[in-house]
């Protein structure tokens, strides 16, 4: 059985499988797993081989690390951005800077459409990364998350927190401050969405948590895949940095 651990800035998911088959899974707020310096890991009795995909910086690793060594004291290897994994290209400079989450992201969005590509994962931050039709990873833009932008208009105060309903409707102007700020919003990520697709024909795939909502608003044919970093972890292909008995 495989565990697979994507550990990112806000929340660390999992998913336990066998043979491609999925047999649980989970997640929790990355702030709890280092409060608690532990992974709720429910239903999870038999671990053969663990892989992780972290952004969340090294304590997190090394609590999942030894959690993982203690319970269940298994392989444990930490996914890496490569140069190539198969005919896809990394297109960064430094390869090591770009985030693996991206990287399995894209990696098996490729493997599995082999064409021209544009993975958005709506997160924390929204990503988009480019593709060509023979797997050269062209690089990506980075644009704040749609709560990191409510955040950022409406620090300390309490009047708007949460992405409000009816975001789908972004051209009717808000009728209160909660809906202009989230239309605001979403309009300006779903047109830079559009931008970027009439500058690459591409196919587009969005995820992360507000995937839904940006597919809704973008004007464009978009496919929505629950984590994909996940998905990505299970390719054969995956360099690794490390691999701990």
């Amino acid at each position: 059985m495989k565990l697979t651990i994507d550990a990112g800035n806000s929340r660390v998911k999992w998913r336990l499988t066998d043979k491609g088959a999925k047999i649980a899974q989970g997640a929790q707020p990355t702030s709890e797993v280092i409060e608690k310096a532990a992974l709720s890991l429910s239903g999870v009795n038999e671990v053969e081989e663990a892989r992780i995909s972290c952004v969340a910086g090294q304590q997190v690793i090394e609590i999942i690390r030894t959690q993982l060594l203690n319970d269940f004291s298994v392989p444990i290897r930490i996914a890496q951005v490569s140069k190539n994994m198969g005919s896809l290209t990394c297109g960064y400079d430094d390869k090591q800077s770009l985030g693996i989450d991206r990287w399995l992201a894209v990696a098996v969005s490729y493997s599995h459409y082999q064409q021209a590509i544009m993975v958005v994962d709506a997160g924390s931050a929204i990503t988009a990364d480019i593709v060509g039709p023979e797997g050269q990873h062209l690089g990506g833009f980075i644009l704040p998350g749609l709560r990191l932008m409510h955040d950022a208009l409406w620090k300390n105060t309490t009047d708007v927190r949460v992405v409000g309903s009816g975001l789908e409707e972004r051209w009717l102007p808000g009728k209160n401050t909660q809906q202009s700020v989230s239309r605001g919003c979403l309009l300006a990520v779903s047109a830079a969405i559009e931008a970027l697709a009439a500058q690459y024909p591409v196919r587009i795939i969005l995820t992360g948590g507000d995937a839904k909502i940006l597919k809704k608003a973008i004007n464009l044919d978009a496919e929505c895949h629950a984590n994909l970093v996940l998905d990505g972890l299970l390719l054969d292909s995956i360099s690794f940095d490390s691999v701990a008995e």
